[in-house]
């Protein structure tokens, strides 16, 4: 078996085993979004895909793991992180040690490595790897009572309503961008330290990762004080489905991907965008994120934990509602370079992800 990283004149080939071993319809065979995730602005040869392919003697697809380099900031210094998804070993070679053997292949050359949302298949091994699990949270604002009856499929549950709050600040403008320039980048300098352990937010990432991303639509909300930048949240508006026949059930929701902001004015632009929210008829917005990160802003402003009944009820998955599988999010790390030891890292209150840190905000 050799591992290599998958060509891209190779993509028929990947896509079939794709097809094969997720299903035919996956967005894993879908070319724009693949090219995209894999071949991005971070990718140093564009013949092929930064994933990597496990090959048998006659040049068979057996394994992957897709994989993209984007530097972390890490305690005040970037260092070279490798963001894992998507570990796939063809059926009847699993539990023959390949996917270790993958899984160790991404590591090499990197200080670090992260997944998302970890199988519960899959911990067992990355676990062994010494990869840590932590939990991401999720918090909702209700902006709807009416559609949390066909979420829930249960009437009476008693949701609090958001309740109208006005954005009080009036020195502070709000805009929606298309484009993230060079203020972005000064920016991130002045606020990362807020986020001792973060995908750097460079506008080189921020324009790949949602300005420019070719399959999903992402509103920028800015917020400024004057002539400098004090914070950008990342929104797009999702339409709720249901059945495997995707049929729109004419509920719309909010979800938050991202959120960067001086503290003394993270509220304000949390309500600025449930404002946004609101003129677009949604019926609730949700934020997936680790730890204690913005938890006192999100909750002055109406949300609340998700893991809280009945919140706790509201699926995850809206496209289609799916009430049973992946209740809980989590994500998985591991230093890989031990020179860059610190105690602090296996602190998760130290760690600031979100759904767009991963490859989990897909378009389906």
């Amino acid at each position: 078996m050799e591992i290599r990283p998958i060509k891209k004149s190779e993509w028929e080939k990947l896509q079939d085993f794709n097809a094969r071993e997720y299903r035919p319809d996956h967005i894993l065979t879908n070319k724009t979004y693949y090219d995209w995730q894999f071949d991005n602005v971070f990718n140093g040869d564009h013949d092929s895909y930064t994933s990597l392919g496990l090959f048998d003697r006659k040049e068979n697809l057996v394994g992957t793991i897709g994989l993209f380099p984007a530097s972390c900031n890490f305690f005040g210094r970037s260092i070279k992180c490798n963001w894992i998804a998507n570990l796939m070993v063809r059926k009847n070679l699993r539990s023959l040690g390949y996917g270790t053997m993958l899984l160790k292949a991404a590591e090499e050359g990197f200080d670090l490595a992260v997944d998302h949302n970890v199988n519960d298949l899959a911990r067992p091994l990355f676990e062994k790897m010494g990869y840590k699990v932590s939990s991401v949270k999720r918090y909702i604002c209700i902006l709807n009572s009416g559609a949390m009856e066909t979420l829930t499929d249960q009437e009476d549950l008693n949701f609090k309503i958001y309740k109208k709050k006005q954005v009080s600040d009036s020195s502070l403008e709000f805009k929606i961008v298309t484009h993230c320039d060079g203020e972005f980048d000064l920016f991130w300098e002045e606020i990362k330290a807020r986020y001792p352990v973060s995908i750097d937010r460079s506008s080189k990432y921020l324009n790949w990762r949602y300005a420019d991303n070719p399959l999903v639509k992402y509103s920028i909300f800015t917020v400024s004080r004057g002539d400098k930048l004090g914070g950008f949240l990342v929104l797009r508006i999702e339409d709720v489905t249901s059945g495997t026949e995707k049929q729109p059930t004419g509920i719309k929701v909010g979800r938050m991907i991202d959120l960067i902001a001086r503290e003394d004015i993270e509220e304000q632009l949390v309500l600025q965008s449930i404002k946004y929210c609101q003129s677009q008829d949604l019926g609730l917005i949700d934020f997936f994120f680790t730890e204690n990160f913005s938890i006192q802003s999100l909750e002055k402003s109406g949300f609340i934990d998700a893991n809280i009944w009945p919140y706790s009820l509201i699926p995850t998955l809206l496209n289609p509602i799916d009430r049973v599988k992946r209740t809980q999010n989590n994500f998985a790390f591991k230093l890989i370079n031990q020179n860059y030891f610190n105690k602090s890292i296996t602190d998760p209150n130290n760690w600031y992800t979100t759904k767009g840190g991963g490859d989990q905000d897909r378009p389906y």
